[in-house]
C-alpha cells in the first residue's frame, strides 16, 4: 500500500524526455583486475550469468552508428566512454573525434594507468572535455590490491598530475569500503590539494558483476560515512565539488543536518534521486542498453533497435520511471521524489529493481518537512529561454555548461541580474555569481572548454 506522501510524484510525462548522461562501456578489455568491477572486465571473468555471457564488442562503424543515435535523440549529451579500459581500444581516438564532431560532451572514464602527456594532449585536441580517474587509497599497496595490479596507484597519480599540467579537467572517483573507510577525508584532501581535481565522487558499492564477491560494510557504517561525507563536502566548499554516487539517500543526511543547505539545490528540479532511466542510461560493449550500467537488465540492443524506441518504450525504462510504485520503505518515503533509492542496488540484493534500497536505514515519515522542502516540478532539461540581453562572450561561456542544466542556469543568472537591477548579462556578472557558488566550477573563465 502506497503512502500518501508519494501522491505528488512527477508523472512519466514530467520526467526527462531523453537521457542527458550516457555511460558507454566500449570494451571488456582492461589492464587491471578490480575486485569490485560491475562489468566483470578483464582477461579472467568470474561472473557466471546470462547478463554477462555476451562479451562481444561493437566495431568502429557500429560505434559511429551509436554516436549518430545519441546525437540525434540526445544532442549534447554527456557521453562517458569507459570500459574496461577504453584507452585499450585502438580506435578510441577515432570514436572520440567522431563523437565530439557531433557535439557530444565526451568524457573518458579511465583507470589512468595509460595516461601520458602526449596522450593527454591528443585526447584534449580530439575533443575530450575531461577524464575520470579512480583512486581508492593513499596507501599504494592497498590501492594496488583493490585494483589487482602492482603499480596501479603510482600510474594513476602520475596520470592525474599529467592531466593537471596539460589543463585537461578530471574527476577523482573513490569506492568506499573496509579498505579505506577510515581515510576518506585524507583522500579528498589529496585529490584537491595535491592532484587539483575538479570533482571528488565517493561511490557506494553496488553488488553487481564482481561486486557480489566483495565484503561490503554494514548499512549503519554507511550512515557514518554519509555523515563524514557531509563534513568533507562542507570543508571543500568553493574548492572542489564533492558528490555521493550510488547513494541517493545522501539527501536525507544533508537535509537532517541543514534543511537550508545550498547543497540541497542539486537535488531539486528533477535532478535529485537515482537517475537510472530518467536522465541517465548505460550501453554495454555489445550494444545492449540499460537504465544504469550497474543494472544488468536490458531494454534491447542498438544493433537491432533505435535508442529513442528503447528509451521511450522498452519495459525496464518504462517501469523504472514509475517511482510511485516502489516497494518497501522506498515506496512510502517522504524523500522519494528526490531519492527513490538506488535501483541497481535494490536489484542486486533482491532481484527486483523496484524493491527498497537496503543500504538506507531511514524510516518513512520521520522527516515530514522534506515534502515541503522539495517541490516535485522538473526544471532540469528545459530549453534555454533568454529574456535579457547577453554579451557575446557571456553567452559563449554558457557552452561550458552541460545541456541538461544550461536552461536552469540561464534562468538563475537572469534572475540574479534582475535582483541587482541589471538588464544585460556580462562576464563580470557571471564571475560574481560563480564566486558565490558552493563549488565555483560552472561557466569558467576564458574560452569555451577551458574550465568546467
Amino acid at each position: 500500500m502506497q503512502d500518501e506522501t508519494n501522491n505528488a510524484l512527477p508523472t512519466v510525462e514530467q520526467v526527462f524526455q531523453r537521457p542527458y548522461v550516457i555511460s558507454w562501456n566500449l570494451t571488456y578489455r582492461c589492464n587491471l583486475q578490480c575486485e569490485h568491477c560491475y562489468l566483470d572486465a578483464g582477461p579472467s571473468p568470474r561472473v557466471d550469468s546470462e547478463a554477462f555471457a555476451d562479451r562481444s564488442e561493437l566495431n568502429t562503424d557500429e560505434c559511429k552508428k551509436v554516436v549518430d543515435e545519441i546525437a540525434s535523440f540526445a544532442p549534447e549529451a554527456v557521453t562517458i566512454l569507459t570500459g574496461g579500459e577504453p584507452l585499450l581500444r585502438r580506435d578510441i581516438l577515432e570514436i572520440v573525434r567522431y563523437a565530439a564532431a557531433k557535439q557530444l560532451w565526451v568524457v573518458v572514464g579511465t583507470n589512468g594507468v595509460l595516461v601520458t602527456e602526449r596522450l593527454a594532449r591528443t585526447l584534449k585536441d580530439a575533443g575530450v572535455r575531461g577524464l575520470a580517474l579512480s583512486l581508492d587509497s593513499l596507501d599504494p599497496d592497498v590501492h594496488d590490491r583493490f585494483r589487482g595490479v602492482r603499480g596501479a596507484w603510482r600510474n594513476t597519480v602520475n596520470g592525474a598530475r599529467v592531466l593537471d599540467e596539460v589543463g585537461l579537467p578530471f574527476i577523482i572517483q573513490t569506492t568506499v569500503g573496509k579498505h579505506n573507510v577510515n581515510q576518506l577525508e585524507e583522500i579528498a584532501d589529496f585529490a584537491q590539494q595535491e592532484l587539483h581535481a575538479k570533482v571528488w565522487n565517493l561511490y557506494f558499492l553496488v553488488t553487481t558483476g564482481r561486486g557480489v564477491f566483495v565484503s561490503d560494510i554494514a548499512p549503519e557504517e554507511y550512515d557514518q560515512v554519509l555523515e563524514q561525507l557531509h563534513k568533507i563536502q562542507q570543508a571543500q566548499q568553493g574548492k572542489m565539488m564533492v558528490n555521493a554516487k550510488c547513494a541517493p539517500h545522501y539527501v536525507k543526511t544533508v537535509f537532517e543536518r541543514d534543511p537550508d543547505s545550498p547543497f540541497l539545490k542539486t537535488y531539486s528540479g528533477g535532478a535529485g534521486g537515482c537517475p537510472a532511466g530518467t536522465h541517465y542510461m548505460g550501453i554495454r560493449p555489445n550494444g545492449d542498453v540499460t537504465p544504469c550500467p550497474y543494472l544488468p537488465v536490458f531494454g534491447g540492443n542498438l544493433k537491432e533497435a533505435h535508442l529513442r524506441d528503447l528509451w521511450e518504450s522498452s519495459e525496464p525504462f518504462v517501469r523504472i520511471r514509475q517511482r510511485g510504485s516502489l516497494g518497501g520503505r522506498c515506496g512510502k518515503c517522504e524523500f522519494t521524489p528526490v531519492c527513490g533509492g538506488c535501483r541497481a542496488r535494490a536489484y542486486g540484493s533482491t532481484g527486483d529493481y523496484m524493491a527498497e534500497d537496503g543500504l538506507c536505514t531511514h524510516q518513512p515519515g520521520s522527516a515530514p518537512g522534506a515534502r515541503e522542502r522539495f517541490p516535485t516540478g522538473v526544471e532540469y532539461g528545459k530549453q534555454e529561454v533568454r529574456e535579457l540581453e547577453w554579451e557575446p562572450a557571456a553567452r559563449e561561456r554558457m557552452h561550458a555548461i552541460p545541456a541538461f542544466v544550461r536552461g536552469r542556469v540561464v534562468r538563475s543568472v537572469e534572475s540574479s541580474c534582475r535582483e541587482r537591477g541589471l538588464d544585460i548579462v556580462t562576464c563580470e556578472e557571471l564571475d560574481e555569481i560563480r564566486s558565490r557558488m558552493p563549488a565555483n566550477r560552472l561557466f569558467g573563465r576564458g574560452n569555451r572548454g577551458s574550465e568546467n
